[in-house]
């Protein structure tokens, strides 16, 4: 029950928040303007991805018990957020969007202490420290610009992403992370709520701060798993 209330809850709030920021996107200079590799006609607002973060952390940071995991995965999606939202506004050069990135890597990775120590599948295969810090490092900046670059067409990313995280909800009831799977549910329940109006016909994109939010999340997310 308590999995359905933050899915809902993150759903409702992202869906609630799309429109008024559609909206003001022009004032926000928020607009993903048509060009030769674009496939919109017209101006569209790239908020969605404001939305889909204040509706994901929204239920978490209310309900869930913030120790340290949750506060430096709550932490590193803020420091993307603003980045994101950054580059959506003033086109930032891939040097600053990577500073951002390494930022909120080096977050969840000191502080939150997750790190891939082992590799399950290979008889339960151990990394040292020296294998384990930039093995994350490497892992995590290249999903999250992977996610990033498959941001191209209405629905893709966030349908992309809905279905892995199905699969990492069902994983994560298998185990004993309460705070993991209820984080889980209200990424999904705020993608959900964004593909709402990202669907095809799109009326507003994620912009860098949406799917760079999702890349990010996923690859935490697939670590602790």
């Amino acid at each position: 029950m308590t999995l359905f209330f933050y899915f809902i809850i993150a759903a409702f709030v992202t869906m609630v928040l799309i429109p008024p920021l559609n909206k003001y996107s022009g004032q926000l200079q928020m607009l993903d303007v048509p060009g030769e590799r674009k496939v919109h006609a017209s101006d569209m607002a790239r908020v969605g991805g404001i939305a889909m973060v204040i509706g994901a952390v929204l239920p978490v940071f209310i309900w869930s018990e913030l120790n340290n995991t949750v506060l430096s995965i709550l932490l590193g999606i803020l420091v993307i957020l603003v980045f994101g939202a950054w580059d959506d506004c003033k086109e930032l050069g891939y040097k600053t969007k990577f500073l951002g990135q390494i930022i909120a890597v080096s977050i969840v990775v000191f502080y939150g202490d997750i790190l891939i120590t082992r590799v399950p599948v290979f008889d339960d295969l151990s990394f040292p420290a020296y294998i384990s810090y930039p093995l994350t490092f490497i892992a995590l900046l290249g999903v999250t610009n992977a996610i990033n670059l498959a941001d191209g067409l209405d629905g893709l990313a966030g349908g992309a992403t809905l279905l892995s995280l199905g699969v990492i909800t069902l994983l994560y009831l298998l185990t004993d992370s309460t705070d993991m799977v209820l984080i889980t549910a209200a990424i999904a329940g705020s993608v959900l709520g964004f593909l709402r109006y990202n669907t095809y016909p799109a009326v507003v994109f994620m912009g860098d701060a949406g799917s760079q939010f999702l890349g990010f999340s996923v690859g935490v997310l697939s670590i602790l798993l």
